[in-house]
Formats: structure tokens, sequence, C-alpha cells
């Protein structure tokens, strides 16, 4: 039994993406990206306000199905100026966000389910704006 045990949590914790980097783009937008995890069917990418070091106030998020995400500029935190650092964390899914149209929405639906559990997170990732 705590052989099955350790093959469903696996099934639920797709490892944690490894590799993550990040760039501001000239026109505003950051773009991070990070390898495939084997498995996984979507990535939640959690930021936060400038200069944060606490994973904690990671509270924005956002949801691709593919190994990079873009954050368009008017999505930077309120505050945040040139020079400042917004730090990065991704998750990997093993489901696609089960509702939502937009990526936010689709990022809410993996978040606050209950029932689905991801990875843990990667390591931080800054990005200067």
């Amino acid at each position: 039994m705590h052989q099955a045990l350790l093959v469903l949590l696996k099934k639920l914790h797709p490892n944690a993406p490894q590799n993550v980097t990040g760039v501001k783009k000239s026109s505003g937008e950051i773009e991070v990206t990070y390898d495939p995890v084997p498995g996984a069917k979507s990535y939640l990418i959690h930021y936060g306000p400038a200069n944060s070091t606490d994973p904690h106030a990671a509270e924005f998020m956002g949801y691709s199905e593919t190994t990079n995400f873009t954050l368009a500029a008017e999505d930077i935190p309120v505050g945040a100026t040139t020079g400042d650092k917004i730090p990065f964390y991704v998750q990997a899914y093993n489901v696609i966000a089960p509702s939502g149209t937009t990526n936010v929405e689709k990022a809410a639906a993996l978040h606050d389910d209950p029932n689905i559990i991801g990875s843990a997170w990667s390591s931080k990732v800054e990005v200067t704006i």
C-alpha cells in the first residue's frame, strides 16, 4: 500500500521546473522560460512585487501550457520602477486548468482547487526591469 501511495504522489507532484530564466524585452514585457517537466501539462507562474525576497509575497499568478510565460508590461506589479527586480517562481501541474478563459482565471482555477496539487516551486529567478 505504501508503494501505491508513492506512485500516486508522484503523479500529483511532478518535479519542480528547472533552469528557470527571465528577461525583460525591449517591448517592456517579461519573458520567463524553463525546462519541460516530464508529465507536466501546465505551469503556474507565481510572481511578487518589486524587490520582494519572501516567496509568500508572490501573490500574482500566470498560467502556461508551454515552457515559457510572457508577462505583459501593463501587468508588471504596480510601483515597480526601472532597476527593480521582480521575483518569479514556476510550478508544474499534470493537468490542464479545469476552467477559466484568461491566463489569470486559469491560474486561479489550478491554485484554488484543493483536489489539484502541483509540484514544489522552482528556485526563484529575478528579472530586473
